[in-house]
């Protein structure tokens, strides 16, 4: 067994994202609320170097931004919709994120990176 020299930061949309998916779509919350409660988080690798405090504003600073733009696209891709002016604290509003800071490897093939 391996440990990886990464971090898993978890990302779950939380209510402000929900609120903006329902009126991109022209949806429902609930039916958003109930299409999320079906889907799997989604999960980025980080550097180790850049394990901190997940409360720590500043923390994530060299990928929240690509990480906010990443699940808009996800959902929407017309970025009209999107937000016109992202922070780190409106990224933080938006989704609940939890750190994962100790992951085991128990695969014996190597990892592949794809693009």
């Amino acid at each position: 067994m391996k440990t990886l020299n990464r971090f898993a930061l978890i990302v779950r949309p939380a209510g402000p994202f929900i609120e903006w998916a329902a009126q991109a779509f022209g949806e429902p919350e609930t039916k958003i609320r109930k299409e999320l409660a079906e889907m799997e988080p989604t999960i980025y690798l980080l550097p180790e170097s850049q394990a901190a405090d997940i409360d720590d504003p500043g923390s994530l600073k060299a990928h929240w931004r690509a990480i906010f733009k990443q699940e808009l696209d996800g959902w929407c891709t017309d970025k009209s919709t999107w937000p016109k002016s992202i922070s780190e604290s409106l990224f933080r509003a938006w989704f609940k994120l939890e750190l994962v800071t100790v992951l085991y490897d128990h695969g014996k093939e190597p990892l592949k990176l794809e693009e």
